[in-house]
């Protein structure tokens, strides 16, 4: 069974707890959270996850942004449950309505997670997370040189100490 709300049901006044917590609108977790697709990205992880089965499980949304947040950081599986127990800004990011210290799911499940998606499903995210993230890649981008990479190859106008020629100028 799918536990999924659409992204444009929450909304930042209603992440709330005991402390009422007000959070910063323009916090980069916050602005991230709000221009992704969500909905698409859930359409993608289900193609892998038949969310109509068995009981209720992590909220797909949460998987996708806990994904997502460990890719950004580069953080590990444990460092990554770790960091969403205790941030209130990638909480929101991550669908949540109220503030919770417990772990969002077991590290392990990245394992899972990861041998589900394969490489394809895993490149669609990566596309359709850098068109809505970086909307000018996808214009034709006109190339206006060559690109040295190697410094051994690059061109060079040194004289070293042992040319003679150097002891002729002032």
């Amino acid at each position: 069974m799918i536990n999924y709300e659409s992204q444009y049901q929450t909304k930042i006044t209603e992440f709330s707890n005991f402390y009422q917590l007000k959070l910063n609108e323009n916090h980069r977790w916050i602005q991230l959270g709000s221009v992704l697709p969500w909905d698409k990205l859930v359409l993608l992880l289900s193609e892998k996850y038949d969310f109509s089965k068995g009981s209720k499980g992590v909220n797909p949304r949460v998987i996708i942004g806990a994904l997502i947040v460990k890719h950004k950081l580069t953080l590990t599986d444990d460092e990554t449950i770790e960091l969403v127990s205790e941030n209130p800004y990638i909480q929101f990011f991550l669908g949540f309505t109220q503030f919770k210290s417990d772990p969002i799911f077991s590290p392990s499940l990245f394992v899972d997670i990861r041998k589900r998606l394969g490489k394809e499903i895993f490149t669609k995210f990566n596309e359709l997370l850098i068109k809505t993230t970086h909307p000018l890649t996808d214009k034709s981008i006109t190339h206006k040189g060559d690109l040295k990479i190697d410094a051994t190859v690059a061109e060079q106008e040194i004289r070293y100490p042992n040319d003679l020629s150097l002891l002729n100028k002032n």
